[in-house]
C-alpha cells in the first residue's frame, strides 16, 4: 500500500463531493479545519443533486486533475464517485453517510464520521477492483458492491424511504415479506467461456465484495482486489431449501441440496426470461432483461486504515 499525504504534509488539491441532505454545516467546518491543519489551501466543494449523484462532480474532479476525492454519501453518492475515478490513479476518501454504507462496511473502514475523515487524511491507498455492468445495451457503469436481480432487487425496490430513514436496515426485512411472493425468476447465466446454466432464482447477485447489513456475508470468500468477480445464485423451491440456503448464510458453509451456486469469474452474462427489477449497491435502479459484468481489476483507490 502507497501512503497518502499525513497531518502535517500538504495534501494538495482535495475535491469533497457531497450529498446535501447528508452533511450539516457543523461537519463541513471540521473538515476545512482538519484540511487547514494539513496545509491544504486548494480544496473546493461539488455539491450533488437530485439529478446526478456525483457523475458531473466526479467528473470535475477529474478534469482539474485533484491529488484526492472525498465522497459523503449514500451508497448511490458513492458508487458514482467510484465509477467517476475507475482508472484516474485519484484515491477515493470515504465518509460514509448512508443507510447501508455497503462499501465502507466491506473495507472495514470507520462508520464514524469524524474517523472516516482521519482515514481519509492520514490513511493509506488501497487498490480494490470495480466491476463494469453493461445493461440491456445501455452506456456501462460500475459498481463497487453488488448488482441483483430477484428478491435482492424486489427489497430495494419495496423499501419505503421514509421508513428506511426511520428504522435504517430494518426497514429492508419490512419489505422482504412482500418481495417473497413474486419469484422465481427464470434466466439463463453464462459465466466466462462456460456453457450456460438455467435456473428458477429467487436470488441472483454478481459480488465485487461479499458482506451485507447486519454482518450478513452472503458471499463469504469474495475479495476487492482478487481480480475476480462473484455470482450468488440462490434457487430454493421448497421450504426445506429455504433453511438450508438461511443455515449457508447463518454459518458461511455450503450445505448439502441448499439450491446455491457460487461461483468466480471474469465475465458474467444473465439472461432474465422477461423484465425483472435489479440494483446497484443497494439501490433500486429499474427493470431490464440482459445484465452482462466483467471485472476491472485495480481500477480503484481507497483510502484505508490498514
Amino acid at each position: 500500500m502507497s501512503t497518502i499525504p499525513s497531518a502535517g504534509a500538504t495534501p494538495g488539491r482535495v475535491a469533497v463531493i457531497y450529498n446535501p441532505i447528508r452533511i450539516t454545516e457543523q461537519f463541513r467546518r471540521r473538515v476545512e479545519k482538519a484540511l487547514q491543519r494539513r496545509g491544504c489551501t486548494d480544496s473546493r466543494w461539488l455539491e450533488t443533486s437530485k439529478e446526478d449523484a456525483g457523475t458531473a462532480m466526479t467528473a470535475q474532479a477529474v478534469q482539474e486533475n485533484v491529488d484526492l476525492v472525498i465522497g459523503v454519501g449514500g451508497d448511490g453518492t458513492i458508487r458514482m464517485i467510484a465509477g467517476g475515478l475507475a482508472g484516474t490513479n485519484i484515491p477515493l476518501g470515504l465518509i460514509p453517510a448512508g443507510t447501508g454504507n455497503l462499501l465502507a462496511r466491506n473495507l472495514k473502514l470507520p462508520l464514524d464520521p469524524d474517523e472516516a475523515l482521519r482515514v481519509a487524511l492520514d490513511g493509506h491507498n488501497r487498490t480494490i477492483d470495480l466491476v463494469k455492468l453493461s445493461v440491456d445495451n445501455r452506456e456501462p457503469q460500475h459498481f463497487a458492491v453488488m448488482a441483483g436481480i430477484g428478491v435482492d432487487a424486489m427489497i430495494m425496490d419495496e423499501t419505503d424511504p421514509s421508513l428506511k430513514e426511520k428504522i435504517g436496515p430494518a426497514a429492508y426485512f419490512i419489505a422482504a415479506g412482500k418481495a417473497l411472493g413474486r419469484l422465481p425468476v427464470k434466466v439463463a447465466i453464462r459465466l466466462d467461456d462456460h456453457h450456460p446454466m438455467r435456473r428458477q432464482a429467487m436470488l441472483c447477485v454478481i459480488g465485487n465484495v461479499g458482506e451485507l447489513v447486519g454482518n450478513i456475508a452472503l458471499i463469504p470468500d469474495a475479495k476487492p482486489d482478487d481480480g475476480l468477480l462473484d455470482l450468488y445464485v440462490a434457487s430454493p423451491q421448497r421450504l426445506s431449501h429455504w433453511v438450508k440456503v438461511i443455515l449457508r448464510l447463518i454459518t458461511r458453509r455450503p450445505r448439502k441440496d441448499d439450491r446455491v451456486d457460487e461461483l468466480k469469474g471474469k465475465t458474467v452474462t444473465i439472461y432474465i426470461d422477461g423484465r425483472d427489477s435489479y440494483e446497484l449497491d443497494g439501490d433500486a435502479v429499474g427493470e431490464c432483461s440482459v445484465l452482462r459484468a466483467e471485472i476491472h481489476p485495480g481500477a480503484l483507490k481507497v483510502c484505508v486504515a490498514e
